[in-house]
């Protein structure tokens, strides 16, 4: 039974390997996955923007929430940008993205630090820092966009 067992979970975590292996195994599904990453960014970057200028109530909550959701959603896009092909296709990204590609990637890794700290800020609730927190988030959103996203 024990033998089993173990039979089981090393099957299960072997399968796993290798379905997270071959995931953007195709460019188009390389695409798809950081455009919908990215939607999930851009709208936890918008309710957090909506709270802070005071279009919707402020909840101390529900910042955090989306600002450590943020903090997870930042690490997903760039696996995606890797993959050969996903450079053709229905895209947003400029060839400058691969034609700069250490420069993108440290912007994006600048990103995910932005939003974890940003994440951690928000946790403690204190709004002033949360306000600046914020604004270098998206400063380094725009300044991205400017330069490898199309209008």
């Amino acid at each position: 039974m024990k033998t089993l067992k173990t039979l089981v979970i090393a099957s299960t975590i072997f399968a796993s390997t290798s379905v997270l292996a071959h995931t953007f195994n195709e460019a188009d599904k390389a695409i798809k996955y950081r455009q919908a990453a990215f939607t999930m960014i851009a709208g936890n970057v918008s309710e957090m923007g909506e709270m802070l200028k005071g279009k919707t109530d402020w909840s101390d909550a529900i910042f955090a929430k989306r600002a450590n959701q943020l903090s997870e959603l930042s690490l997903m896009p760039l696996d995606a940008f890797d993959v050969e092909g996903s450079d053709k296709g229905k895209t947003n990204a400029l060839p400058k993205v691969w034609a700069n590609f250490p420069d993108f990637k440290a912007r994006l890794t600048q990103f995910q630090k932005d939003t974890a700290s940003l994440a951690s800020i928000a946790d403690k609730g204190d709004k002033t820092a949360i306000r600046k927190a914020f604004g270098k988030v998206v400063k380094n959103c725009k300044a991205c966009h400017s330069d490898y996203k199309a209008k």
